[in-house]
């Protein structure tokens, strides 16, 4: 018998009916998996080990996932395939092309993320092109470019498992371009929102000094910790203050050291004080964290101070923050308490997504079929102006995110187009919480024709 302890073990996980076996018999070459048409054929953990020119690889096929059946059978699939992700290298999650993205693939992604595994995004039952078109909306899933197949035609199949193959060779040398496979965080905020209590809280310890007078923490401090089975740096930092407030040198040097530490983070968390809502110096520190590039976290602290006085919801809170500055419907929000821990570690899985997201690399072809029925040509300009004509756009770099549209002049383009293009990326791309920037150049190419 072959031995596979050593060996790289992809899951495949997705709800029911989705395709699951199918794609496991089609990358393994024969029907070891039993399909049929109808959802809960698997239940239990079906393994073998399959091979990809010389690489071994053993593959996993698992029931489908749904939350909400409370039978004793349901439990216990649910119990192997969550124990069959942990076990798992990787993951490939399976999704249905003609059901299009639902709210069950949702809830499956938000627990794959919980584990910190590699997904590859595999986006089934694709079988003509029309049906293939639709495949970007799961985009949205933060899993980057889906691999868009057809097991009933074994279409897309060999591309999969070439990607497959990449993914296994390149392991070895994940995150060389990062210091560490650690995650950095940068906690900001103006003085006396409760950066450092957060921290504490966070850590279970008190590690940063804690004093209701603002400006008690003058270093930005890190310090690193393991959650589960994940290892973070937490870069407490000092609070950042409009200049009018800076009165001293050690002020001055506190807020430089605090602007470094944005640089540094991988993920920033904006702390915001909940009795105080959100502020100018607060708005002036977001854009400090948009110029660097960084995917951002905001926090509502001091929640239990805040909850209930006046009726305040955290729906009515969030409109109330939204209607204050428009632009904070970009950001994923959370309400935290560090004196009663409220949320508090809940903070991390949305903070590993921002940082994944980061990473995103999203196929020309993919992004001009966004544009394809929202043309931002069409877009009104005042009288007089020249009509700018959109070519077509390409991903141009990670961290930070940036994409370059081609447009036959530049000058042209207004800020109503520049609107237009960011909404519809944010809408279609997995984009929350991700400074974007969009820079127009001029070309005098015709427009790109659709990717067949």
């Amino acid at each position: 018998m072959e031995e596979t302890n050593n060996i790289t073990t992809i899951c495949i996980v997705g709800r029911p009916n989705v395709g699951k076996s199918s794609l496991f018999n089609c990358l393994l070459g024969e029907k070891r998996a039993v399909t049929l048409g109808e959802s809960g054929t698997t239940r239990d953990r079906v393994e073998a080990v399959m091979r990809i020119g010389k690489t071994a690889v053993r593959l996993v096929d698992t029931g489908g996932f749904l939350s909400g059946d409370k039978d004793d059978i349901s439990v216990q699939v649910k119990a192997h395939i969550l124990r069959a992700v942990d076990a798992a290298d990787s993951v490939l999650m399976v999704v249905d092309a003609t059901d299009g993205l639902t709210g069950a693939d949702i809830e499956v992604a938000d627990i794959l993320r919980k584990y910190g595994k590699s997904v590859k995004l595999v986006v089934n039952k694709a079988d003509n092109d029309r049906i293939a078109l639709g495949a970007y909306d799961f985009y949205r899933l933060g899993f980057g470019e889906p691999d868009v197949v057809s097991c009933l035609h074994r279409r897309g199949i060999r591309k999969l498992k070439n990607r497959i193959l990449e993914e296994i060779k390149c392991s070895k040398n994940e995150y060389l371009d990062r210091e560490d496979n650690v995650l950095s965080i940068a906690v900001v905020g103006r003085p006396n929102v409760g950066k450092s209590s957060f921290v504490n809280s966070l850590l279970s310890k008190d590690h940063a000094i804690v004093s209701d007078i603002p400006g008690t923490t003058r270093d930005s401090t890190d310090t690193n910790f393991h959650f589960g089975n994940e290892e973070y740096t937490l870069i407490d930092t000092a609070g950042i203050r409009h200049k009018r407030k800076v009165r001293t040198a050690v002020d001055t040097y506190s807020m430089m050291r605090s602007k470094k530490a944005i640089y540094r983070g991988d993920v920033v968390i904006l702390m915001l004080d909940a009795r105080d809502g959100v502020t100018r110096d607060d708005l002036a520190i977001m854009d400090l964290v948009e110029e660097a590039g960084k995917g951002c976290l905001i926090a509502v602290n001091k929640w239990d101070l805040a909850e209930g006085v006046d009726g305040a919801t955290r729906e009515e809170y969030r409109k109330a923050l939204v209607y204050a500055s428009d632009r904070i419907r970009k950001y994923p929000l959370t309400f935290v308490s560090s004196v009663t821990g409220e949320n508090v570690t809940a903070c991390l899985p949305l903070l590993k997504a921002l940082d994944s997201n980061l990473d995103m690399k999203v196929s020309t072809p993919f992004l001009n079929r966004i544009f394809e029925k929202d043309d931002p040509s069409k877009v009104s300009v005042p009288r007089r102006m020249k009509r700018p004509n959109f070519l077509y756009i390409v991903q141009s770099g990670t961290r930070p995110v940036e994409f370059k549209y081609f447009v036959n002049d530049p000058a042209s383009v207004t800020p109503l187009h520049e609107n237009f293009i960011e909404n519809r990326l944010r809408d279609a791309l997995p984009l929350e919480g991700i400074p974007v920037k969009v820079v127009f150049v001029r070309s005098s190419k015709v427009r790109l024709k659709k990717d067949r």
